[in-house]
């Protein structure tokens, strides 16, 4: 829901709620005229359907439709196809994979679990100082810290 939206809703409840347009105004610190908008469009804002990639960040959505994905089906399609990968379409990387699976997921899509697979590496002992302060700090396992610290290397590293 838009910001807009979100306070038209609150505007729309504070009038239910028997406050005049001048209160409301006041309590919200909006001009009495924003305040009226609102409550006039109300009904017109409360019954808009929510765009179909509604939580999912913009420039996800504007690469997907540029990858012409033009909704969720087509987006699940493309994603059960293959078609949706690292770098493909352009602008999907790590961080975008990651943020439609779990767009997906919390949308009621299932997916097969993933099996890490196990790494050994070699660490001097200043990056070994480092992953356990990042382990204590954040709560992770090491593996965890890693994986979280690859991905967001990868974005910052294809978004140069």
């Amino acid at each position: 829901m838009s910001q807009i939206e979100t306070l038209a809703r609150r505007a729309w409840q504070l009038k239910e709620q028997g406050y005049a347009i001048d209160d409301i105004a006041a309590l919200m610190g909006k001009p009495t005229s924003a305040i009226e908008r609102w409550i006039s469009r109300w009904t017109e804002i409360a019954r808009k359907v929510p765009e179909w990639h509604e939580g999912l960040n913009i420039h996800t959505v504007l690469t997907l439709k540029k990858a012409g994905i033009e909704s969720r089906d087509d987006l699940i399609k493309a994603w059960e196809n293959g078609d949706i990968q690292r770098g493909q379409p352009p602008g999907i990387g790590v961080y975008r994979l990651v943020e439609l699976r779990n767009w997906l997921e919390a949308s009621g899509i299932e997916f097969p679990k993933a099996q890490p697979k196990a790494m050994i590496i070699d660490l001097l002992p200043e990056a070994e100082a480092a992953l356990n302060h990042l382990k204590k700090v954040s709560g992770k396992t090491a593996s965890q810290v890693i994986a979280n610290l690859l991905i967001e290397a990868d974005e910052i590293n294809r978004s140069d």
